[in-house]
């Protein structure tokens, strides 16, 4: 592989924008199904865009997906939306796309409470 390669194989994309819409428009738009649907395509790949699947959210801050594109070998990458409020009731919108995703914890860890008996 050559360097160069391998180099934007690596390489986090950031884009920030102002957005003219609310930030309760744009968190509607990033997590409710239907509404990603329209712009991110099926979650499952079957319309031509890659398959994705919503990792976790921070309330009205921050949405995790992984992202994968079934037509070729690369392995998910990580894409984190983060918005907040802006004036004049704009939202201030940023888009990170990592080269990696995060691995997904089990709900189970089997792992002692850190909690202790009162």
């Amino acid at each position: 592989m050559s360097e160069a390669k391998d180099e934007k194989e690596h390489e986090t994309i950031v884009l920030e924008y102002l957005l003219e819409s609310s930030p309760e428009k744009v968190w509607r738009a990033l997590t409710i199904a239907e509404l990603a649907e329209s712009w991110l395509g099926k979650p499952d790949g079957s319309t031509g865009m890659p398959e994705y699947e919503m990792l976790d959210t921070v309330p009205f801050s921050r949405v995790r997906y992984t992202l994968h594109d079934i037509e070729t070998d690369t392995p998910q990458t990580l894409v984190t939306f983060e918005i907040g409020a802006a004036p004049g009731g704009k939202t201030w919108f940023r888009l990170t796309h990592s080269p990696r995703a995060l691995p997904r914890m089990a709900a189970n860890g089997n792992w002692r409470p850190t909690a202790l008996a009162a």
